[in-house]
């Protein structure tokens, strides 16, 4: 723990600066706000499984997932701060903050780091690593907190040197006169390589995950280290941990999971991170056919493969339905239907849509105006066809001797007579044909 007086020589030196409060970084931490000093020269990255750690002290920096340099961003508190200095007891003073209105000119914390996660061979880790501060809106003073024994520092961009294995979580607080923000990133030094596998990535729900450890200690590590007792942390993502060495666990349901092991032995541990993505549980089917001349008969049939699947409802669009697994259905009118098929299971339901195009002969009719006459009489003849797709040729036989292919044609009757008509129409699937026997009467 850092002194409860050091907090307050830090924002408040002018108010309480009589009080003899000075900054003191205590632990085996240092920190180096205020001298220059030169960055020390760090090896080059080390990717799990490429390459071996160079061994001693040296400082070797990894890629493994999610990790690596990188801005650390805070969330603005745009807080403006109320300072009221305390009484001083020998060494120790402080400060009160009060959250009052928020502001937008109070700075947004934001930092980076050379690295945020080293890999040290055992046993006296060493790791320098520089802080550059990246916050906005024009910060005036800035107060780290290193995670170490209550390490701090004042200084814009620190450099501090950890000495101990472990996770430190380091938190930048940037102030001006309007307010101040803080945001914080965790610097791991790691004494092995945690690492795992998994027999599966990604699978329908309920998904079932064999998990296999293959961490290990760090090439070149002395081996009075290498007989430390183990342990291992899973963290699933779904709030379910395990402390077995290869655990198995199921999701049970969809969404997509970040899972992390922690693993290590007396010296201390390191973590690593996968991804598991579980689909939610799919409703599939077939149909066939899928398009037809009426009357058609459909069978569908059920192809979900989930073996904990439990009820199946079926809406064949034209208001009839079924719970079968593969029923049967017949379509006795041209139409598009929208099939639909719902599928529960332990977990959920789901469901698929299809449609059934389901095509007609074409239906035909026709009328005449006028339908009498005397001689030299012309009739207007009038198609009323329909058919799924409709028609798109015709054929008129007027029942004396003349015949035409349009859909509307006129006829004008030069004797009289009564006279059949006859009309076809088409359309892709076939033609049909119409008489109407002396349907027309000439006088």
């Amino acid at each position: 723990m850092y002194k409860p007086g050091v907090i307050a020589c830090l924002f408040i030196v002018l108010l309480v600066g009589a009080c003899g409060c000075s900054l003191a970084a205590s632990g085996s931490g240092t920190a180096n706000g205020t001298t220059a000093r030169e960055m020390p020269t760090l090896p080059d990255t080390y990717v799990a499984g490429e390459g071996t750690p160079v061994p001693g002290n040296t400082v070797v920096t990894p890629a493994p997932v999610n990790t690596g340099p990188a801005n650390i961003a805070g969330d603005q508190t745009n807080v403006t701060m109320t300072e009221t200095s305390l009484p001083c007891n020998g060494n120790s003073c402080g400060f009160v903050s009060n959250s009052t209105s928020s502001n937008p000119d109070a700075p947004v914390s934001s930092f980076s780091a050379n690295v945020t996660k080293v890999y040290v061979v055992p046993p006296n880790p060493v790791v320098p690593i520089q802080f550059t501060d990246g916050s906005t809106n024009s910060p005036t003073s800035w107060y780290w907190l290193f995670g170490e024994y209550g390490s701090t520092s004042d200084a814009q961009n620190p450099l501090f040197t950890y000495q101990g294995y472990n996770y430190y979580n380091v938190t930048l607080i940037a102030k001006n006169t309007y307010g101040s923000s803080s945001s914080t990133a965790t610097i791991s030094v790691c004494p092995v390589m945690t690492s795992f596998v998994s027999n599966t990535t990604n699978g329908n729900v309920p998904l079932t995950v064999n998990f296999t450890d293959t961490s290990a200690a760090l090439s070149g590590t002395p081996s009075a280290y290498l007989d430390s007792h183990w342990f291992w942390k899973w963290d699933f993502g779904d709030g379910v941990t395990s402390t077995l060495q290869n655990p198995t666990h199921t999701y049970t349901a969809a969404g997509d999971y970040t899972v992390r092991l922690d693993s290590g032995n007396d010296l201390g541990s390191c973590w690593n991170t996968a991804e598991i993505v579980v689909q939610p549980f799919t409703a599939t089917f077939t149909a066939d056919p899928t398009s037809g001349l009426n009357p058609l008969t459909v069978l569908f049939v059920d192809t979900t493969t989930d073996p904990t699947e439990t009820g199946r409802y079926w809406d064949f669009g034209d208001g009839t339905t079924s719970t079968m697994q593969h029923p049967t259905h017949t379509y006795s009118t041209a139409g598009n239907y929208v099939v639909t098929f719902d599928a529960t299971d332990a977990y959920g339901w789901s469901n698929q849509t299809t449609t059934i195009t389901v095509y007609s002969l074409p239906s035909v009719d026709f009328s005449a105006i006028p339908t009498s006459g005397v001689a030299g009489t012309t009739v207007s003849f009038i198609d009323e066809s329909s058919g799924t797709p409709g028609p798109t040729s015709w054929y008129w036989d007027f029942g004396d001797g003349f015949d035409s292919t349009a859909q509307n044609p006129p006829h004008q009757y030069a004797s009289a007579g009564m006279y059949t008509v006859s009309h076809s129409a088409t359309n892709a699937h076939g033609t049909v044909w119409m008489n109407k026997t002396a349907y027309i009467t000439i006088t």
